[in-house]
Formats: C-alpha cells, sequence, structure tokens
C-alpha cells in the first residue's frame, strides 16, 4: 500500500506516511513558504536598530537612558515558548551593549514567567539561552517571580491592579526580545504579553485573565486565536505596558518565527511593534479551507512538554474539524512533563462526573472569577467548549500520558507508543479506525497541521462532507 506524504512531528521526531493514497481528500495545511526580504538577520536587525518604530535609534537610547551602575533588563520568554528568536538576538544584542560602554555587570536577562512554575537550570542553558550564552551569562540570569519582588504601579481602566516585578521597574533602560505569534485567547501573544503576564505579579494576572470568560460559551468569542480587536484580555495588556512607557524607557525588539527561521525583526516602541506584526502574522498564519476535516492531525512538536502547553494544538485542531461530533482531532504531543499544570488538574478532577456543559458552567464559576482565578484554570472551560463541537472521546492523543487518566478526567483517549518508533503504525492505525467507525463517510476529509500555531478559517461549515 502506498502513503500519501504528510510530515508531522511527534516531539522531535519526523513521522511520514501514514494516510493511504487511496484516500484522495487529503491535505497539509501549511502557509505558503516565505523568503525573508532580507539576507541576514544581522543586517535586518543593524537596519530596524537604527530606524525603528516610534523611538530614537537603539545606539541612541542606550547612551541617554544607561548610566553605570543601573541596570539594562533584557526580558526574554521562559521555557514554554521555541526561544529560536531569543538564542539568534540574545548574543548579538549583548555583544552591542557592551560595545556601547554598558557595563557586563550592568546587564541583567530576566527569564519573563509569568505565573508559570520558574525554569530549572537545565531549561535555561538549554531551551531558552543556549549553552553558549549560558555559560557565559549565567550569573547576569533573573528569573521573574509572581508572588514575590512585585512593586504595586497603578491600575488599568478596566480594573486590572498593576504589579510589575521590581527590577524591572528599577531599570534604566528595559529591552524585550519578542516572538509575535498567535494566541488562542488573547489573539497575539509576544510584546506587550512580555510585560503581563510576563513580569507582572499574580494578582495582575488573575484579575486580567478572567476577562476571557463567558458562562455559555466558555471564552467570549472575541477572546480567540488571531483577533486583538474588542479582545478585553489583550486591550488591558497594551494599556498595561502604556502605563510601563510612561514610567521607563521600553526599546523592543520583535521577531516572527516561521518553520524555525526568524522571517521578519522589527524594533522600537513596543505598542507600536505590537501593531505591525498584525499584518504579517496574518499572512504567514492563516489558511482557508473550504470545508472542515473529519480528521485533523496535529502537531505541537518540540512544545508537547505537557498537556497545558499541548492544548494549543487541540486549540488550532478545532478551528478546522467539523462541529457536529462526527470528526476526530489527533494530536501528538509526548508530554513528559506530564499535565504541567496543577489549576489544570485540579479543576479537571473536580468536574470529572459532570457533563460538558454542567463541568463548564461550574469550572467558570468555582475557578475562573477573579478572586479564585490562577493560570491552567483557563485550560478546562477552552477544552470543555472544544468537547461540546467535537464530543468526548473524539479527541485523540498520542502520548506519554496515563490513557485511563485522559479517558477518566480530560476526556480524551490517549494512545500510548512504545516509542517514537511506532507513531506511524499508530496513526495508520486510528485511520483505519475512522473508517469503520464511519461507515457512511467512505473518503474523508483530512487535514494534517504540522504547526499549531495556524489559524484555520472554514469557509462552508455545513455538516456533511460527503
Amino acid at each position: 500500500m502506498s502513503f500519501h506524504s504528510t510530515p508531522i512531528r511527534y516531539g522531535s521526531t519526523l513521522i511520514d506516511e501514514f494516510i493511504p493514497k487511496r484516500l484522495e481528500r487529503v491535505r497539509v495545511l501549511e502557509v505558503e513558504d516565505l523568503t525573508p526580504d532580507f539576507d541576514s538577520i544581522e543586517s535586518r536587525l543593524e537596519e530596524v536598530l537604527a530606524r525603528p518604530l516610534g523611538s530614537p535609534p537603539f545606539d541612541e537610547v542606550v547612551r541617554n537612558e544607561y548610566s553605570e551602575g543601573r541596570h539594562i533588563v533584557l526580558i526574554v520568554d521562559d521555557n514554554t515558548r521555541p526561544n529560536i528568536h531569543t538564542k539568534i538576538l540574545l548574543p548579538i544584542v549583548l555583544e552591542r551593549l557592551l560595545r556601547l560602554g554598558v557595563r557586563r555587570d550592568d546587564i541583567k536577562i530576566m527569564i519573563a514567567s509569568g505565573s508559570h512554575v520558574p525554569p530549572r537550570e537545565e531549561a535555561i542553558r538549554d531551551k531558552i539561552l543556549g549553552p553558549s550564552i549560558y555559560s557565559e551569562w549565567r550569573k547576569n540570569v533573573l528569573i521573574h517571580d509572581c508572588d514575590a519582588g512585585n512593586r504595586y504601579v497603578g491600575e488599568t481602566s478596566w480594573g486590572t491592579p498593576i504589579y510589575i516585578d521590581e527590577r524591572v521597574l528599577d531599570a534604566c533602560l528595559v529591552i524585550p526580545l519578542s516572538d509575535s505569534e498567535y494566541h488562542y485567547f488573547a489573539g497575539q501573544a509576544g510584546t506587550v504579553k512580555l510585560f503581563c503576564p510576563g513580569v507582572a505579579g499574580r494578582e495582575t494576572i488573575r484579575i486580567n485573565h478572567p476577562r476571557m470568560f463567558d458562562l455559555e460559551r466558555g471564552f467570549k468569542p472575541e477572546c480567540r486565536l488571531g483577533n486583538t480587536e474588542g479582545n478585553p484580555v489583550i486591550q488591558d495588556m497594551i494599556e498595561i505596558t502604556k502605563t510601563m512607557k510612561e514610567r521607563l524607557p521600553i526599546f523592543c525588539i520583535d521577531t516572527i518565527v516561521h518553520h524555525g527561521q526568524i522571517v521578519y525583526v522589527q524594533a522600537g516602541d513596543i505598542i507600536e511593534c505590537h501593531r505591525a506584526a498584525s499584518a504579517p502574522l496574518r499572512r504567514l498564519r492563516v489558511v482557508e479551507v473550504d470545508k472542515p476535516g473529519d480528521i485533523v492531525f496535529v502537531s505541537v512538536g518540540e512544545l508537547g512538554i505537557n498537556l497545558y502547553q499541548a492544548g494549543k494544538g487541540i486549540h488550532a485542531a478545532w478551528n478546522a474539524v467539523r462541529h457536529d461530533r462526527q470528526g476526530w482531532i489527533v494530536l501528538l504531543a509526548p508530554c513528559g512533563d506530564g499535565i504541567g499544570s496543577a489549576g489544570y488538574e485540579e479543576a479537571m478532577l473536580a468536574t470529572k462526573d459532570l457533563s460538558v456543559k454542567e463541568a463548564m458552567r461550574y469550572v467558570i464559576q468555582t475557578y475562573c472569577s477573579e478572586k479564585t482565578f490562577k493560570i491552567g484554570n483557563q485550560k478546562p472551560p477552552d477544552l470543555f467548549r472544544i468537547l461540546l463541537d467535537v464530543g468526548e472521546g473524539n479527541i485523540k492523543v498520542v502520548t506519554q500520558l496515563d490513557p485511563k487518566t485522559l479517558r477518566e478526567v480530560y476526556r480524551m483517549e490517549g494512545i500510548r507508543p512504545t516509542s517514537p518508533d511506532g507513531v506511524r503504525d499508530l496513526l495508520r492505525g486510528v485511520v483505519d479506525r475512522y473508517l469503520s467507525e464511519h461507515p457512511d463517510i467512505t473518503d474523508p476529509i483530512i487535514y494534517v497541521l504540522p504547526d499549531a500555531g495556524v489559524l484555520v478559517e472554514v469557509t462552508d461549515r455545513r455538516t456533511s462532507n460527503q
């Protein structure tokens, strides 16, 4: 039997040829390859630092704001992000600061961990900075703690108290190194999200994030992948960042990473960088299809470290699959670190015996108010709203997680491979099972989504694909 070429990753392992060619309606959902409009990162970075958006040139800002003994703080993502941009940009920016006369001891690298679990040393070395920068700069690394060392600086018009890491507030210059991307409830990640939730206090995050919820629908319709207009979560984050601009010199360096390569670089005013990333993100992240898929295979690649992070893949596939409980989502995510969020786990355990609709309302009322919200609690409402459309058990997860727990607590089917080499045969079995369980669908529409950052827009959502 011959098979389509549909490469997709299980962790770092590439899996291919698992959909038989006798099935004809198969498509890999990818945006077109983009050739960057610059020859090298160094040359493009030189251009945007010299002619930034809404800001004097980088060198001028450093010379005007820095004084010996005061700190310049570079803000970088934690280990829940790919950090391709961090490992590329950081050595260049650090070297430039030193050339401009900034003392090594006055340069700090802050890991914007928000309310995530602080990264361990090996994660800082391997997943955030890279071994070379870690070896040379490890003494200059700071890790944000949302529960300590944060200072109150005011309140947004939305009523969110603003607590920010005091080491950021005391800096003479803050340089966020950003990776703009679509986000499943904030709409767009990067830039302003490095301040909230990145270096914000838990109280700020706890009040900001519940703005996404809706008792009947799970999330407000404005709080969706790729949308910032009318989105109360990201608009509140923008206002927090504007407050920071009034108190601190901020020079943002923003990128977009596509297929592991930086294809876009911008710099300057952080709000203008946020706006500027919107148009190229749409070109790089939106795929249009005529009809929803019967089966959608999706990978979160090496970000599938735990179920919490892997949920981004489920969300991406939800946009592409049928919403009549006849379609399957097949997620590839090893989840070697387990569930990854105590808040997620607690809420799902508390609702495992309720119907999906009852569970969604209970979680929002119990765990997602401004008084009770903890990071991780947003995952159950997102999963429940997807389950209302897809159906319990119709999310299949190829993973190391316990299948019994996945089924009884998370309402998904776990498929555990004995090794990465066995994943291809498991996926072939999934296709065969779908065909046998849906005999009326002889040639299903099958989508393969190698990048969970892609937004799939379906033109016609009528239930029948025949």
